[in-house]
């Protein structure tokens, strides 16, 4: 997240750009009625929420309120119209900005089962994975749901669970542990989904990433390979599926459990089962596929 102010007041056309991150890139317009257009240009793969807050309006009327969220998809977007009260009169705005990844807007979408991350015909088997929660330490529901644990005997390779976009990869550290990700040193892999919510997996083998920043893929294909740490009696990998949420409060980061399907039903990932085999259906694999990759995936 970004924390940014601007003042200004000016009675001409002009073009103002306001650095979010190095991917997003906010800019007022003013026409020649002084009416003022903030604009967004996303660098990035993905879309962006901006949350604008206004401080302070000088002859300038926001027909949203003071707190307005749009999303930046990639390339430019129209976020706001300010109308202006007088024509004649300079106009002006203060301003502070918010950065959150990913569409909030785009919960309302159904969200297919998703598969077991490792290749198909593994056998795995699968536990939630929480942290202890400050409050009541020594209560049993104080510990809060972080993802999910694959665990196998021998190293295999790492698959997409959904389609989606490669948003973010980091794949140069040599740590792995079994218990909830920690992404500042295991290497994982990030992918983007329509619906607004993204997976994370984690605990890869370094620099074993199959795939690029931007690339889509379907669930299935091979992404990386998992952890090879010498001295391990399981190997494992572990997903983590997260999105933003509008509360009473602003915009929350959550994780939460998944559908997700194995060779005997479908078990949420907050369940711990084993003796599971990974399976690729074909309908799931092209539950979210548009018309062309149908055609595409058909053919094969």
């Amino acid at each position: 997240m970004v924390y940014l102010m601007k003042f200004f007041t000016t009675s001409i056309l002009f073009l103002i750009g306001n650095l979010l991150f190095a991917q997003v890139q906010i800019v007022a317009e003013q026409d020649q009625d002084r009416n003022l257009s903030l604009m967004a240009f996303n660098k990035s793969v993905i879309p962006y929420t901006i949350q604008i807050e206004f401080l302070k309006l000088e002859n300038l009327e926001s027909l949203e309120g003071r707190f307005v969220f749009a999303v930046a998809m990639t390339g430019k977007t129209n976020l706001i119209k300010l109308q202006s009260i007088y024509t004649n009169e300079k106009v002006g705005f203060q301003y502070n900005t918010k950065l959150y990844k990913g569409n909030y807007q785009a919960g309302d979408l159904p969200s297919p089962p998703y598969l077991v991350p490792v290749k198909e015909g593994k056998v795995i088997s699968m536990r939630p994975l929480t942290v202890q929660l400050p409050e009541n330490p020594k209560n049993s529901e104080s510990h809060a749901y972080t993802g999910a644990g694959f665990f196998f005997e021998k190293p295999t390779i790492i698959c997409a669970p959904r389609k989606g976009i490669i948003s973010e990869i980091k794949m140069d550290g040599e740590n792995a542990s079994s218990g909830p990700s920690d992404f500042n040193s295991e290497n994982f892999i990030e992918i983007y989904h329509q619906d607004g919510t993204f997976s994370r997996l984690t605990g890869l083998k370094a620099n074993s990433a199959k795939v690029t920043v931007g690339e889509t893929v379907f669930p299935g294909q091979e992404i990386a390979e998992s952890s090879s740490a010498p001295n391990q009696e399981t190997h494992h990998v572990k997903m983590v599926q997260s999105r933003w949420e509008m509360g009473d409060f602003g915009m929350t980061w959550v994780n939460f459990p998944v559908s997700v399907f194995t060779d005997q039903r479908e078990v949420l990932s907050s369940e711990t089962i084993s003796g599971i085999e990974s399976l690729h259906p074909r309908d799931i694999i092209s539950m979210e596929m548009d018309k062309k990759e149908l055609k595409k995936y058909a053919g094969k």
